[in-house]
């Protein structure tokens, strides 16, 4: 099972769109990102208060107060009656850290071989629980501990090469209000919820994972629990400062993302949740014990509704968005709901297909016993759409008119009636779209002496645009035209005709109508197509596009190089 399978017209989902990527793709590419990443260098230091408990103070001002010593300056283990040590216990100092996120010393991203960082994110059974690894490419830590009579022990260690401090968090990646995320303030829940250029990206990703608020309090490995170390780590980061961010929702380590404007696409996100979607089965559900290449291939689901529709509640998928055979090629997809982009074509089609809806309109009048024969059709009708639930018709454009008149007493000196119809149909089959139009015009006259019949406009244009799509996002579509033209003009008995102008009159009618019709019936043109645009054009590269067995537009991605 794989995208292929993608239903999201199915009552149990109902997301305009969404977008899904892989586990070992977005730690792919996370790991490349972070090694080049120039996150701001946090330094947070800690005095002792009046009852004894942790206040923050501002670096420099803890210098000056310490008459001039800096605490990350004393060497572990220093001599606790030294200058230093005793500057600092004058003014009470506790502890304090300097960290940075991004790539831990002594360590290469993936792309380059060499030691690898342990897995950024590990996507759980759910959104609720991310497995995320917090890494710095600074960390140092100090710690003074008191006794009776003052400092009895100075802590300084850093980060050592290839020997990463990880800490360890579970992260509720749930965007509702019964959340983490809904008690946050409505400022951060915007800048979490970002529905920007950015909103797919593993930078915005990554600030989400770092907001403390969304986290569980993170184990720390890579440190040997009961140690000095440790404890340091427990009090000056964990403690403290952890503590804090989590009330007000912040992101750890001043962790920030740049925004940008997303280039413009055809459907507009304006709701976003997430969800996670293990490894599934052929029975459609999810694996109980993933093999290492099984959990590789869960996916991080964005559901998005688009142009202010509803976003339904999350629900589990079925199906595997990428499969072991497309992983080495494709970092995930993107699908497009079949009614979402059958009412996008339907927003496109709307103005030509007007054109061809006809309200006819006949009237006879009598000059003696002459009849005169009045007609007209009136163009820019509202055609009824019809969006089918299944199938490869994801579209059906109807519109029809009918007007009679009569001269004499019951139409014994002459009828007219004209009716119109305009039907279009919308396929979805493959990588191709197929439109198919369909425009009648039938004409009932009769006279002394004679009745005509027939269709006098009975044509068919079906055109089918083979799909493709370039990096950015955009439909290119190649056009193929097939025209059926079954008009005809019924003719009337040469002896009838004698005393009437049947033939005439039909013959003016047919001739002003194929006039009328005939500059406005013509093949769609290929911009209907080529005019749609993929979202998170800055954040993947669009490799391919076909339509699901459920008629889904889907296109296989890849994440742009991060910067």
């Amino acid at each position: 099972m794989s995208s292929v399978n993608s239903n999201l017209s199915s009552s149990q989902y109902g997301y305009d769109f969404v977008i899904a990527t892989t586990q070992a793709s977005i730690n792919a590419t996370m790991d490349e990102y972070i090694s080049g990443l120039e996150s701001p260098v946090v330094t947070m230091c800690y005095v002792m208060d009046q009852a004894g408990n942790p206040q923050v103070i501002d670096y420099a001002t803890l210098i000056t107060q310490a008459k001039g010593t800096d605490p990350f300056s004393v060497a572990n283990g220093a001599s606790l009656t030294g200058e230093e040590v005793q500057n600092l216990s004058g003014v009470y100092f506790m502890y304090a850290f300097k960290a940075q996120i991004g790539l831990p010393p002594g360590y290469a991203p993936l792309t380059q071989g060499g030691p690898a960082l342990p897995t950024i994110v590990t996507l759980g059974a759910n959104t609720a629980s991310v497995t995320y690894n917090l890494m710095c490419s600074e960390f140092t830590v100090v710690e003074a501990s008191y006794g009776p009579r003052g400092i009895v022990s100075w802590l300084n260690q850093s980060q050592p090469s290839a020997a990463a401090w990880i800490f360890t968090s579970q992260v509720d990646l749930r965007l509702t209000p019964t959340s983490a995320y809904g008690s946050l303030p409505a400022a951060v829940q915007a800048q979490i919820k970002n529905l920007g250029g950015n909103a797919f990206s593993v930078q915005q990703l990554l600030f989400d994972l770092n907001n403390a608020a969304l986290e569980s309090v993170p184990t720390i490995s890579g440190v040997a629990a009961g140690t000095p170390l440790y404890t340091g780590l427990q009090s000056a980061f964990i403690g403290a400062y952890f503590a804090e961010l989590q009330k007000a929702g912040q992101p750890v380590l001043a962790y920030s993302i740049a925004q940008s404007t997303a280039p413009p696409a055809s459907l507009t996100l304006t709701n976003l949740n997430m969800e996670v979607n293990p490894y599934m089965g052929t029975n459609g559900q999810a694996v109980a014990e993933p093999s290492q290449q099984q959990q590789s291939l869960a996916s991080l689901c964005y559901l998005c509704a688009a142009n202010g529709n509803t976003l339904p509640a999350a629900t589990a998928f079925s199906w595997n968005w990428i499969d072991a055979t497309e992983s080495s090629s494709y970092d995930g997809v993107i699908a497009i709901n079949r009614n979402t982009f059958a009412k996008y074509f339907q927003a496109v089609l709307s103005p030509y297909v007007a054109r061809n809806c006809y309200q006819s309109y006949v009237k006879l009048t009598l000059s003696g016993t002459t009849v005169n024969y009045g007609w007209s059709l009136k163009p820019g009708q509202t055609p009824t759409s019809v969006f089918p639930a299944a199938g490869s018709t994801v579209l059906t454009m109807t519109y029809s008119s009918s007007n009679s008149d009569q001269a004499g007493l019951d139409g014994a000196l002459g009828s007219m009636t004209m009716t119109t119809s305009m039907n279009v149909t919308v396929e979805f089959t493959g990588s191709a779209i197929i439109i198919t139009q369909h425009l009648v015009v039938y004409l009932d006259i009769s006279g002394v002496g004679d009745h005509l019949t027939g269709n006098i406009v009975d044509k068919t244009i079906t055109d089918t645009y083979t799909l493709s799509v370039n990096a950015t996002g955009g439909l290119i579509a190649t056009l193929q035209t097939n025209s059926v033209n079954n008009s005809q003009l019924p003719q009337a008995s040469a002896f009838a005709n004698f005393f009437t102008d049947d033939n005439n009159i039909m013959d003016a009618v047919a001739g002003w109508v194929n006039t009328f019709t005939g500059t406005k019936f013509t093949d769609i043109p290929v911009t209907a197509a080529q005019s749609f645009v993929f979202p998170g054009g800055n954040t993947f590269t669009y490799e391919d596009v076909a339509f699901s067995d459920n008629q889904d537009l889907v296109s296989h991605i890849t994440y742009v190089q991060p910067s």
